[in-house]
């Protein structure tokens, strides 16, 4: 409905009835009551048009505004009301006071506002008042009567923030959750009133905040160093309390091996404001991120972290700071080989880490830094120490973003060399530099594309899987940025390497050709599969999957189990790329594969073991068949795919325990093709538990034992299906030789437990 049709009609006759409502009887009805009242007020805000005169806005905003005080103020004023009742009118009055409080006379909001801290100050009804306290904090802009106009807190705020502090030394985590985002949104829009300005309220708050700062809850951490943040911003002169108190936890978070994602972004986010705010002064801040490093206990991710936190407190304090610690770092880096101690491995492992970061956030080329840095990072590839070469490959990638013009012509012109050592590293760093292209929305990317693409064509028919693993995540990362030019050219590299001529999935010692197009195909189909995890385009990708797709009629095994890994990656992240594609193309290879067996004979000297090379496939499509039971039930033919199902009941073990889930799945979603195929399925359970344990102990006799279990849960699921045992023959006969073998006795009762 039009905002306009409902303001009038709440105007005209709905509005007086909802608040009649409110004084109902029958607690439910109360608290329906107001919540319809909850989303009057914004009616009165977005429900005008340029027609409607300023003077009829204004007393039809009055009389809105006092028939919902009215009604609202009693509830929220009374103790002895039902605990919904309660929380409703906290919802409504958070809503009258965020749309309508700048026509509200100032005696009633201070009455609501007052009303809204007793609540605070009660234990059942605390959360409430604190979510629709920030509610009333942030609303600004649409929702109110002019554009960034905001409520007038300062009666009650101070003691609000002071009791709201008083939380956090709870043990209750939500409650502290609820507090710290809701301290955040109150100090970054009203903390700036004037009776903040010495900064004893907001100092106090800090204090509060400091054991929470830990990285065995990082969630809590990142709230509360946000918090501070914010706080630095609008009150400097609360920067002493958090040199006093935040400071060290704060160093001892940024050492931690578990600190990540958003407890990450707030370190990072805290140590640039105490900076910008001069809480620390850059140098001794520096000082002290360098010293954590000499600490024994910093582990590789921990300097990773570490040289985050010096980068960005170097960029924000200016050029003279970059190129001083710039200076530094070029000292250790052209002075040392590769040292013999870890801690100088590491101190030479940071340095190398800090120049990455500093060249993502700023271009390091203009004093010469980048040319300089480019020797280096290509001359640490050489180091004997693993560190130190991942470090420089991280280096020159993140380098790469703010001056692509120095360091990308390096990396490609290095590649193209012969070096097989440096391969692997120059494609981390290329990864690294589309990665961080993306996540700060660099052009540099865009200018590079075409030259990127050449080296990573090239090294698509690499020996080394791991250096094809990263052209895909390349390839892929791409698709994800630049659909509409790498989804066309890895369809053309796959189609111009489709001859791949395999006997029994192997590829003759002699065919260099299919060899080279089988790498080529295993590198496009996991290109591909990365690029639906991460969330490509997927009306471009629909386009190019029939050739994708068809990868599964390739008899090479490679090729095969990384078309197969393509397909399932897609009906889990994208069932609608490949829905059209099921039954024409993917299920027939799928049942193709299935029942396929690739068995040799290895000679181990006294004995020989028979391996069957397309254990792989069957598990992958068996992988498939579960999740398109899942999201795509309408792609399969359950008649034709209940037989395959039963033959996997009797496959290797990784293969029967996933047949074992997917049957018990379908004997709740799929009941009567279970019902028909009950049958089936009895040969290969009664041989599941005829194994013999033998002479197995430890590990082995209790995966047995699971197994064996596992196949009782099945047998006993079916079982319970309506019509299995009336109108199946064989299995009700195999249920009653099971439960009447006494070896399955104690399985069975552990299996009736967990009913």
């Amino acid at each position: 409905h039009s905002p306009v049709d409902v303001r009038i009609c709440l105007y005209k006759s709905l509005l007086p009835q909802l608040c009649e409502g409110v004084n109902e009887q029958w607690y439910k009805v109360i608290a329906e009551a107001l919540r319809a009242l909850a989303f009057v007020p914004r009616f009165f805000v977005i429900g005008y048009t340029d027609e409607d005169d300023e003077a009829t806005r204004v007393k039809e905003r009055e009389d809105v505004s006092n028939m919902l005080y009215n009604a609202i103020e009693p509830k929220l004023a009374a103790h002895d009301v039902d605990q919904e009742i309660k929380e409703c009118a906290l919802k409504a009055t958070a809503s009258l006071l965020s749309s309508l409080h700048s026509i509200m006379p100032a005696d009633k909001k201070t009455r609501l506002l007052t009303l809204l801290l007793d609540r605070l100050k009660n234990e059942t009804t605390r959360i409430g008042a604190i979510k629709n306290i920030s509610t009333i904090a942030a609303a600004s802009g649409a929702n109110t009567m002019e554009d960034n106009a905001a409520i007038d807190l300062s009666p009650v705020l101070a003691e609000s923030i002071s009791t709201m502090s008083s939380f956090l030394k709870l043990q209750s985590r939500s409650l502290k959750q609820s507090t710290l985002e809701a301290l955040d949104i109150i100090v970054t829009n009203h903390g700036s009133y004037e009776q903040f300005k010495d900064g004893k309220l907001f100092s106090s708050v800090v204090k509060d905040i400091t054991p929470l700062i830990v990285d065995s809850d990082l969630h809590l951490s990142h709230l509360g160093l946000q918090c501070i943040d914010s706080i630095l911003e609008v009150c400097p002169e609360a920067g002493l309390a958090v040199k006093a108190h935040v400071l060290e936890p704060a160093l001892a978070l940024s050492t931690s091996s578990l600190l990540q994602d958003l407890a990450l972004d707030s370190l990072l986010a805290f140590f640039k404001q105490v900076v910008v705010a001069k809480a620390v002064e850059f140098d001794e801040l520096l000082f002290l991120l360098r010293q954590s490093l000499s600490h024994d206990k910093v582990g590789k991710h921990a300097v990773y972290n570490l040289a985050k936190c010096i980068a960005i407190i170097t960029s924000c304090s200016g050029p003279d700071s970059t190129k001083k610690v710039l200076n530094e770092i070029f000292e250790v880096l052209e002075s040392s080989t590769t040292p013999g101690d870890a801690a100088s491995v590491r101190q030479v492992q940071l340095s190398l880490l800090i120049t990455g970061d500093l060249g993502r956030m700023s271009d390091l080329s203009a004093d010469g830094s980048a040319d300089r840095l480019k020797v280096i990072y290509v001359s640490k590839f050489d180091s004997s120490s693993e560190d130190l070469k991942h470090a420089a490959a991280y280096a020159l990638g993140n380098a790469a973003v703010g001056s692509p013009d120095t360091f990308i012509p390096a990396i490609i012109s290095t590649l193209e060399g012969d070096n097989k050592k440096q391969q692997y590293l120059l494609l981390s760093a290329l990864r690294e530099f589309i990665k961080c292209s993306a996540s700060i929305g660099s052009d540099s990317l865009s200018s590079s594309l075409k030259d990127l693409i050449v080296p990573l064509e090239k090294h698509c028919t690499d020996d080394e899987e791991g250096v094809r693993t990263m052209v895909a995540e390349c390839f892929g990362s791409l698709c994800c940025l630049h659909p509409e030019t790498m989804l066309p050219k890895l369809k053309d590299l796959q189609l111009a390497h489709s001859d791949i001529t395999a006997v029994d999935g192997m590829v003759a010692d002699d065919d260099e050709t299919s060899k080279k197009n089988a790498l080529v195909c295993w590198t496009v189909a996991s290109s591909v599969k990365l690029a639906i995890a991460g969330k490509v385009d997927v009306a471009q990708l629909t386009t190019y999957m029939p050739t994708f797709v068809s990868l599964l009629n390739q008899t090479e095994l490679t090729v095969r189990t990384a078309a197969l890994l393509l397909v399932y990656s897609a009906t889990h992240h994208m069932p609608q790329a490949v829905s059209g594609l099921m039954q024409e193309s993917v299920v027939p290879a799928l049942y193709e594969v299935s029942a396929l067996k690739l068995q040799r004979t290895v000679d181990l000297g006294p004995f020989k073991h028979v391996v069957d090379d397309a254990i792989p496939l069957r598990k992958a499509a068996l992988s498939i068949f579960s999740t398109c039971l899942e999201s795509l039930p309408g792609s399969l033919d359950f008649a034709s795919f209940m037989p395959v199902l039963a033959k996997t009941l009797g496959d290797a073990e990784d293969i029967q325990l996933h047949a074992h889930q997917i049957v018990i799945s379908m004997c709740a979603r799929h009941p009567s093709y279970i019902v028909n195929a009950a049958d089936s399925f009895v040969e290969p359970l009664e041989k599941t538990l005829k194994k013999k344990t033998g002479q197995k102990t430890g590990t082995e006799l209790e995966r047995l034992n699971d197994w064996i279990k596992s196949a009782l849960r099945v047998a006993l699921t079916v079982s319970r299906v309506e019509g299995v045992m009336s109108s199946s023959q064989r299995f009700p006969e195999f249920i009653e030789r099971v439960r009447n073998d006494e070896k399955f006795t104690s399985k069975l009762q552990a299996l009736s437990a967990e009913q």
